[in-house]
């Protein structure tokens, strides 16, 4: 029996450089989305502030704003909470159980930051409509 040789073994060196780059972008994206929130609240103009204002059907009040601490703690959420996701991805690409190469670790890692996201998004909305806004008063009757 002869062996096989190692380069029948390996894929493309292409495929490796596809998928290296794919992992650096997965890993790259959620932690500059998360300084970019982070940034927004050090501008004092939350990034959560814009979304509710461009999509008002998040908040579920089309007529007003819901309050700045909210917005503000809310981006600091998504700001953190992307950080983290990109931390968890780093910490297993550095520890190996998330190697760059792998298709295997390239769906772990966009399967936690789609969790984060997920958990994230969930948050924001639920948070958004707890309480809605007071409704317009209206003509009164008399009874």
């Amino acid at each position: 029996m002869h062996p096989i040789p190692a380069s029948r073994n390996r894929p493309p060196a292409t495929t490796l450089a596809g998928l290296a780059a794919a992992a650096l972008v997965s890993a790259v994206i959620p932690a500059a989305a998360g300084l970019a929130f982070l940034i927004s609240l050090a501008a004092r103009r939350p990034l959560v502030a814009v979304a509710a204002r461009r999509w008002p059907w998040l908040t579920g009040r089309p007529a007003a704003q819901p309050p700045h601490r909210a917005l503000t703690g809310l981006t600091a959420a998504w700001g953190i909470g992307l950080l983290a996701a990109a931390a968890v991805q780093g910490a297993g690409a550095l520890t190996g159980r998330l190697a760059l190469t792998s298709p295997a670790s390239f769906a772990a890692r966009a399967l936690i930051a789609l969790a984060v996201e997920a958990i994230l998004a969930a948050l924001t909305i639920t948070w958004l409509h707890r309480s809605p806004a007071p409704r317009p008063a209206g003509p009164q009757r008399n009874s």
